[in-house]
């Protein structure tokens, strides 16, 4: 067995984090396509989050293999998965209402492109899918994003996205289901914020793409001494690297896995 380590760089930016100097034009754009803030040893800021990611797993002497987001969809790795879950988009659209109660997927493809003409990914709504061709239809509009409901300007393009080339990504309600029969995934934990999320994703790989969805092990959240949940963009986390300040490898890893 191995441990996949997976970024994902393809995400939109949907906040700025408190202490980086990121330009509010970046909101919206896929955090492999920003510029690195902090230093100029990465190609992008997706990069160099996922150093820290890497460098914690590594002091800790975790062995994984890396992925990111941003090669797999590059390289086409999951295009076969996108193409047969894009087809079922109606059964989906309905599956998320059902699981969920949200109807954002009713009438529309669970794809964001990325623009062609603004280079933004949150503001692109997918109204069609071209089966013969793989070619996801979009219209470039303003809408919210993030808990903030920040609005984000669109520039009205509308246009044609190649899903076997162009760059784009699955929603997150069916994106996992892609990755797990991709890589063949056995096992995967997750955080309860997420549980809808998961049910929808476990729906996707057992019906659609034909492939048992992983175990599963459920985890409480982290939480401040507030009680409220820790916050990556406030920064109120704490780091395997800043934990080792204090502590040995053995003693984190005991916490995490008594959580489980």
């Amino acid at each position: 067995s191995e441990l996949i380590a997976y970024s994902d760089d393809m995400d939109g930016l949907r906040k700025i984090p408190e202490g980086l100097q990121i330009k509010e034009e970046n909101m919206g754009k896929r955090e492999s396509a920003i510029k690195d803030p902090l230093c100029d040893e990465h190609d992008s800021y997706g990069e160099h989050m996922s150093s820290l990611l890497l460098e914690g797993l590594d002091e800790l002497g975790i062995k994984y293999v890396h992925r990111t987001a941003h090669d797999d969809y590059k390289n086409g790795v999951l295009k076969e998965q996108i193409h047969r879950i894009l087809v079922a988009n109606e059964k989906v659209g309905n599956i998320v209402e059902d699981e969920t109660g949200q109807t954002k997927f009713i009438g529309v493809v669970p794809y964001a492109p990325v623009c062609d003409e603004c280079g933004k990914i949150y503001t692109t709504e997918s109204y069609g899918y071209i089966e013969d061709e793989k070619k996801v239809q979009y219209k470039c509009k303003d809408t919210t994003i993030g808990y903030d409901e920040y609005k984000l300007e669109g520039c009205g393009h509308k246009g044609e996205s190649d899903i076997t080339k162009d760059p784009g990504k699955l929603a997150w309600k069916v994106e996992f289901a892609a990755r797990w029969q991709a890589f063949d995934i056995r096992f995967e934990a997750y955080g309860k914020d997420i549980m809808d999320s998961v049910k929808v994703n476990d729906w996707v790989a057992d019906e659609v793409l034909g492939f048992p969805h992983p175990h599963h092990v459920k985890y409480e959240m982290f939480l401040d001494k507030g009680g409220k949940k820790i916050s990556k963009s406030l920064g109120n986390v704490v780091t395997s690297q800043k934990w080792l300040n204090y502590g040995t490898p053995e003693s984190i890893l005991l916490l995490l896995y008594k959580r489980i």
